[in-house]
């Protein structure tokens, strides 16, 4: 009888040891989730912080003299000239796909916060299993490092494009007016009030 009521503590003592472990696993889990959001967070706070008036400024600039270019410079261009052009179409062109590529990352890390937020639940209710947990919490580490890569990679194209385009506007400037008696077309939509 004393066996029987060893061994049933024995049994009991090893339930509640392996729930209090995997409670400490659930909460490591959560903790791990609360980390990745917060990293994330902070870089999707730094793409936001970007100044959207001076970026869509650029682009409506860009466009209007890719626009004039296009339509009234046929003649040849010396290689100054031409290196300035290449410059700044080259330059214009990555501000657009950072603005589009940005709003894109800026979508991507609501539904990740929306996942995290979903897994955290589970994990406060024990919802999933072990392993199904390391599936999930895996696969989301994943996404958001590819996401913090990619917004590290769009804000260097960024700046980069935005010293490019603001070092070639001053010779694309001087071309325009060169062909264009001394005037800059106008650019009517450059008084955005955001």
């Amino acid at each position: 009888m004393k066996n029987l009521g060893y061994s049933l503590m024995l049994v009991m003592g090893l339930i509640l040891g392996q729930s209090c472990n995997k409670a400490e696993n659930y909460a490591e889990k959560i903790k791990t989730l609360d980390s990745l959001g917060g990293a994330m967070n902070s870089r999707m706070l730094e793409l936001q912080k970007v100044d959207t008036i001076l970026l869509q400024k650029s682009i409506n600039r860009f466009v209007y003299y890719k626009e004039f270019i296009e339509l009234n410079i046929h003649d040849t261009l010396d290689k100054i000239e031409a290196d300035q052009l290449f410059d700044f179409y080259e330059s214009g062109k990555n501000l657009k796909n950072f603005q589009n590529n940005r709003n894109l990352l800026l979508s991507r890390s609501v539904l990740i916060n929306s996942q995290l937020n979903k897994l955290a639940t589970d994990l406060k209710n024990n919802s999933p299993d072990l392993e199904l947990l390391e599936k999930f919490t895996g696969h989301e580490k994943q996404e958001i490092a590819r996401l913090l890569d990619a917004a590290t990679a769009q804000q260097t194209i960024y700046h980069r494009g935005l010293e490019q385009f603001q070092t070639s506007l001053k010779g694309v400037e001087l071309l325009i007016r060169k062909r264009n008696n001394g005037e800059l077309p106008t650019i009517i939509k450059d008084t955005l009030s955001y």
